[in-house]
């Protein structure tokens, strides 16, 4: 989207110096005279932004909302809070962003309206948004979006975090296995061939085996590789992505992670949105547009038609494979009571314990399972490797 730089008078005279995006010159030119400005002059920015620049931070979006709700239960305008806080945002495409928002308020723009526009926030965000709007209780709303996602970012940070040492200890593995495979082990084949040594099977076999590495590792390279863009591609696909998840929700302890977080996004979603006053129906297509990928859509999806067809919210969730028992009974009980968005915080905040208790332990367990399995397959090369030696070190004491 261009960038709009200029200058221009308000009504009391004051000399203005702002950019913003608009998607046309006839947008640009339309907002400059609904703010009732002057224009004097303006020029289309040039900007060079990259992929990675072009983001908004979960984290900086939920620092956003609650510094946002923060001023106005102080009872800030809601244009000089905005100000203000343009003023002190340091990314620079999301201060472009928060300016545009500015201007279509300033052009006569409800905050909801102004926010869908920038397409800055997920579509739980807007929605809470146009509800605090419509309710008189912005800074509420705003409050519990941004717990919303300090929440979201916090399961995903974690989730990260455990797979990072894991994959570091995995990496290093390889690499010192690289070492052996391609380096030391053709190194001391050689030796043991020149000195006409009778080798140990075990040897034998384990020689054998960085032989058939060595001259097949830019085919199983290759494999791997296509594999792994195969397994890419499939779950980008949005005709085959439904079809990778599933797979993945029945691998072991990957499946068990997948399976925690999508409960823990899905019931925080529907408590949220339900304990704002969205009814059901709107609170069900906000979450299948709020989801990114095909497995949990669907799953919205089959809610809402079911819900369509008369039936309740716990007989709808019934046939819904990743929900336990458990689940089911306590969004009955509160469909009974009357409680259900608390049954639906209730279990958010389960499954959000689930997640961390199971995060936290990752870590503890992989550690030293991974260093057992790394110390064995050191020791296997070690022991095939002091066989021979021993026997030669033998042959010479006997002469």
């Amino acid at each position: 989207m261009p960038v709009y730089s200029f200058e221009a008078v308000d009504l009391t005279g004051r000399r203005i110096k702002e950019e913003f995006e608009a998607e046309s010159l006839e947008e640009f030119f339309s907002t400059i005279e609904r703010r009732g400005l002057v224009l004097l002059k303006y020029k289309v920015k040039k900007t060079r932004v990259s992929f990675f620049a072009r983001r908004v931070k979960r984290k900086e979006l939920a620092e956003f909302l609650h510094n946002l709700a923060f001023m106005l239960r102080s009872g800030i305008p809601l244009i000089s809070a905005l100000e203000d806080l343009i003023s002190e945002t340091k990314n620079l495409y999301f201060v472009r962003k928060l300016k545009k928002i500015l201007g279509d308020i300033s052009s006569g723009s409800s905050f909801f309206e102004a926010a869908e526009r920038a397409r800055l926030f997920p579509p739980i965000v807007i929605a809470l948004i146009r509800i605090g709007e419509e309710s008189g209780a912005l800074d509420r709303t705003l409050e519990e979006a941004s717990r919303h996602l300090y929440r979201i970012d916090e399961i995903i940070s974690q989730t990260k975090k455990a797979m990072v040492y894991p994959s570091f200890v995995i990496f290093s593995m390889c690499i010192a296995f690289g070492v052996w495979f391609f380096y030391v082990l053709p190194q001391l084949s050689n030796v043991f061939k020149s000195m006409n040594l009778k080798l140990p099977t075990f040897t034998l076999l384990l020689l054998s085996t960085a032989e058939a590495v060595k001259h097949y590792f830019l085919l199983g390279l290759f494999v791997v590789v296509f594999l792994a863009m195969a397994i890419f591609l499939l779950y980008k696909n949005k005709k085959t992505q439904i079809y990778v998840e599933k797979v993945w929700l029945k691998i072991p302890l990957l499946g068990r992670i997948k399976r925690l977080n999508l409960l823990a996004f899905f019931f925080e979603f529907f408590s949220l949105l339900l304990q704002s006053g969205v009814d059901l129906l709107r609170t069900l297509d906000i979450m299948e547009a709020s989801f990114p990928t095909s497995y949990p859509k669907k799953m919205v999806q089959r809610i809402k038609n079911a819900v369509l067809e008369g039936r309740g919210i716990g007989e709808a969730l019934a046939g819904i494979p990743i929900l336990k028992r458990m689940d089911l009974r306590m969004i009955a009980v509160g469909e009974s009571t009357g409680r259900l968005p608390d049954q639906l915080k209730m279990l958010a905040d389960f499954y959000y314990a689930e997640v961390k208790s199971l995060m936290d332990s990752l870590t503890k367990i992989l550690e030293p399972v991974l260093l057992v399995v790394a110390g064995a397959m050191f020791l296997i090369i070690i022991l095939a490797l002091i066989m021979p030696v021993y026997n030669l070190i033998s042959r010479i004491g006997a002469f």
